[in-house]
């Protein structure tokens, strides 16, 4: 169905309306980026350690990475230093862009917003990523192009069909006081959503997950290396506690934040074997997850897949080099295992 002029007291303001009178790509870009504006919103403010400093997912760490070699760099460094100011007000903006596009508040000004977003995360969060094509923020930012230009051209046909039928519309249309007590309103009630959803997404966020409670599981361990094998009567290590070894079983992970290297994982690979790594990823700097099932370290901007038995060395995906290595011991005494200084 094609975009037809309104015939008679049929306001473009309408929400119906407005979804209605639109052309069929253009309803799916709308749907498709306003879903996705309003899931990014939520999924930041409930996650746990988002806006938590010293957790490895803290939106500061993640400002610091995006920085290096960025061509905004001094933009980051600075929203680096008011870092869950700037987690809010980005989840916060992403949320309302979402709910604007799907209620049809300021539809033009919305996508431009939304286009801003995605050109700012290209230059920070996707800028190293090659071939260009595996940066999902490219891509959103092309598809709110193209949403804003299907915007800008249905107000050009409505512009040309009032001309036309300009008595009609006179005769029987609303007055502009009325369509902007409308607007008004429904803007109103988007950024009230907007700060509702978000309460209610950051109530219900975890507990940050600097150390991990897995499953009790196994014995503790003799102190080795990060791939080493037992060794006897040690002296007790010092360093950054990471986890306790009775409550990772074999195959389990826990991330923590490594003074040194930032964002990190310990990975327990055998009864006697740990090994723990970087979790920014080589290609781009997003963070890698470990998938259990699958034993791998994956990232899932651009699926990039390291190898924690073979020293977290790539096996898939774009990522030109292994995942940097953090030296583990294990306390014999007490099964705790700390990360090197």
């Amino acid at each position: 169905m094609h975009e037809a002029p309104p015939a008679g007291p049929v306001p473009f303001s309408s929400l119906v309306e407005s979804w209605r009178l639109q052309r069929p790509s253009v309803r799916l870009l709308r749907a498709f980026l306003g879903g996705t504006f309003v899931y990014a919103g939520i999924q930041k403010l409930a996650d746990p350690n988002f806006l938590h400093s010293g957790t490895p997912d803290y939106i500061g760490a993640q400002l610091q990475s995006f920085a290096r070699g960025s061509p905004i760099h001094p933009l980051l460094a600075v929203a680096a230093h008011v870092a869950i100011l700037t987690g809010l007000v980005v989840a916060l903006v992403e949320l309302a862009v979402g709910l604007s596009t799907l209620a049809g508040v300021a539809p033009k000004t919305t996508a431009a917003t939304g286009l801003g977003i995605n050109l700012v995360l290209f230059l920070s969060a996707t800028w190293h990523v090659s071939p260009y094509f595996l940066g999902s923020d490219s891509i959103y930012a092309v598809a709110w192009a193209a949403y804003l230009t299907g915007l800008v051209e249905a107000e050009r046909r409505r512009a040309s069909a009032r001309r036309t039928h300009g008595t009609r519309r006179q005769r029987f249309g609303p007055d502009d006081s009325e369509l902007s007590r409308r607007r008004f309103l429904r803007g109103g009630l988007v950024g009230c959503a907007a700060l509702f959803i978000g309460a209610v997404a950051f109530g219900t966020e975890g507990k940050e997950t600097a150390a991990a409670d897995p499953p009790a599981a196994g014995a503790a361990l003799s102190p080795n290396p990060s791939l080493g094998r037992h060794r006897s009567s040690p002296p007790a290590p010092t360093g950054t506690p990471i986890a306790e070894l009775d409550r990772l079983p074999v195959g389990g992970s826990v991330t923590f934040q490594d003074p040194a290297s930032g964002p990190a994982i310990l990975l327990r690979l055998g009864e006697d074997r740990v090994a723990a790594f970087s979790r920014v990823c080589t290609h781009a700097g997003c963070l890698v997850n470990y998938e259990q099932g699958a034993g791998l370290l994956v990232c899932p901007c651009h699926g990039a897949e390291f190898d924690p038995a073979r020293k977290a060395e790539p096996v898939a995906g774009p990522a030109p080099t292994a995942l940097p290595q953090i030296h583990v011991v294990i306390d014999q005494s007490s099964g705790t295992v700390f990360a090197q200084d």
